[in-house]
């Protein structure tokens, strides 16, 4: 629950960080190449520039991709969540009713999950299709509390 509030809350600052930065600069760029401001005038334009233009478009993208990543391993948190739960063997529908995502998005992660882990397919007498993870994978990996400091973590890695 705190990673998805944490992707949705960072997604949305992100993105306005990242659009007013990208609006200062570009005005301040503009007026520079208009104007063609010189001395102090010019520092103080440039000063601004980086303080109120692209200082919040890093920490726009900064806090984009701490979003994402936050979101995703909240999906993947409830992934395991959802597979103990329904003891190695899920459906698309479950999962996506479960992670509360789109059908087709569910199958995407639940079709790169068992790329990764090596399920198995099985298909009901009702035709629906199951896929059927191994018992080891029935342990939850991570907490939600791991998952915000892992996402934590790899932002500030790529700095």
């Amino acid at each position: 629950m705190l990673s998805q509030m944490w992707g949705k809350v960072g997604k949305l600052l992100g993105g306005l960080s990242l659009v007013s930065g990208g609006t200062v600069s570009l005005g301040i760029l503009l007026g520079v190449a208009i104007a063609h401001p010189g001395g102090i005038l010019l520092t103080v334009l440039l000063t601004l520039l980086v303080f109120f233009g692209l200082a919040p478009m890093a920490i726009g993208g900064l806090l984009l991709y701490s979003g994402f990543k936050a979101e995703h391993y909240a999906i993947r948190d409830r992934f395991f969540q959802v597979l103990r739960l329904s003891q190695g063997r899920l459906t698309v529908l479950d999962f996506a009713a479960a992670a509360r995502l789109e059908p087709m998005l569910a199958r995407r992660h639940l079709d790169s999950w068992a790329k990764e882990f090596d399920a198995n397919f099985d298909v009901s007498d009702e035709g629906d299709v199951y896929y059927v993870f191994p018992p080891q994978l029935i342990a939850l990996p991570e907490s939600r509390f791991q998952a915000v400091g892992q996402a934590v973590r790899e932002v500030l890695r790529s700095l």
